[in-house]
């Protein structure tokens, strides 16, 4: 036999989830199978420039004042499925999102509505490398190394697998790296193995890390950003 809750339990458990989502970082916008706004979190409202109150109940795309926020939501409005993106917005601050609008069902699978979740790594996009005395002194032996044929440069790294390890750092697959650097993915990987193994390093994520704080962005001519 399913116990029933009692009202008081659900009143507290709401109450809970409903301080929760308030309370969040990152914004969360609901809205009915109408696309109309029913709730929006503290985040979320100071990220469009609004109040609850102004915006209950009218349509997302109406709210929306920025020109490219407003773009991104009408070509995901009319997708089924929803979509993700980073969107740089001008109002009601500059800011670079990242926004995920996904549908909602209930138990039977129809839709309901959409949340629409962003967040803002405006602070992220922003972060500006500073190099250390002992990373600049790297990344000069890496580019030594790169020009003067030398075998070996920061680390005990070849050049080619200084050139590799900053690429990495910029976000690249290993095939976009082999194109810049035209050779074939193998090699790419092959070189990423003695790149680990004479740094210790254990994840792509652990790379990045490493590139960004030793100073090699870049140090391939590249011009691709984070």
């Amino acid at each position: 036999m399913i116990r029933e809750t009692p009202p008081q339990e659900r009143c507290i458990s709401n109450c809970l989830v409903s301080g929760a989502l308030e309370g969040m970082c990152i914004g969360l916008v609901t809205l009915d199978v109408h696309g109309k706004i029913t709730w929006a979190n503290r985040s979320a409202l100071a990220l469009l420039g609004h109040r609850l109150r102004e915006c209950e109940g009218k349509p997302l795309g109406r709210v929306l004042r920025d020109p490219q926020f407003s773009a991104f939501w009408h070509e995901v409005e009319s997708s089924a499925e929803g979509g993700m993106g980073e969107v740089q917005i001008h109002w009601p601050r500059r800011a670079t999102l990242k926004v995920n609008a996904t549908n909602c069902v209930d138990r039977g699978g129809n839709r309901i509505g959409r949340a629409v979740i962003f967040c803002d790594v405006t602070a992220e996009r922003m972060i500006q490398v500073q190099l250390s005395q002992e990373a600049t002194e790297r990344l000069l032996r890496a580019t030594e190394g790169a020009s003067t044929g030398s075998t070996r440069s920061a680390q005990g790294l070849t050049a080619q697998e200084v050139k590799v390890l900053g690429l990495v750092g910029e976000g690249l697959g290993n095939a976009e790296i082999a194109e810049r650097l035209f050779v074939a993915p193998s090699t790419v990987r092959s070189h990423l193995k003695q790149v680990y193994r004479k740094t210790g390093l254990k994840t792509r994520s652990e790379a990045v890390r490493f590139a960004v704080e030793h100073g090699l962005i870049g140090s391939t001519g590249s011009t691709c950003g984070l």
